[in-house]
């Protein structure tokens, strides 16, 4: 009986993790993209994504951290490393987001815009997966 209540409170934090992770990250994709579009009316649409990826970024790292994993970190060392795990696996994705779209654009002739929007369906996907694997790992021994 223990046991199927903790698995119960287990799949109930789970659950509400990834609603977190879905509200969190449709802002965070909202802002990637009205960023985007925003400045693609005063710059190159690569200008223009490079921006919206690194601002985004810095807003996923903070809202993750404090809204979705709930991470807590015991000392600076600790913190930095984490800062760290986010700058690597972001910036994969971020570069995924990068060459995806001038790849997209440029290759295949697909519209700048519609593009953004499939590469961020798939960076949202891995992100979560190497933020709760990779990155916010600390809280995971308390859960």
């Amino acid at each position: 009986m223990k046991s199927n209540k903790k698995n119960i409170t287990s799949n109930k934090k789970k659950v509400t993790e990834i609603f977190r992770y879905g509200i969190c990250g449709a802002s965070t994709t909202l802002l990637n993209i009205l960023l985007y579009q925003f400045m693609l009316l005063f710059f190159d649409y690569r200008v223009s994504n490079l921006i919206a990826i690194l601002a985004s970024k810095t807003y996923a790292y903070a809202v993750n951290k404090k809204y979705v994993f709930r991470s807590k970190c015991k000392n600076i060392r600790e913190l930095i490393a984490e800062i760290a795990r986010f700058i690597a696996t972001r910036g994969a994705t971020g570069l995924l987001d990068y060459f995806g779209l001038i790849l997209a654009v440029e290759m295949f002739g697909f519209n700048r815009v519609y593009s953004k929007y499939a590469i961020q369906a798939i960076v949202i996907v891995i992100n979560y997966i190497l933020g709760k694997r990779a990155v916010f790992v600390n809280n995971d021994a308390e859960k």
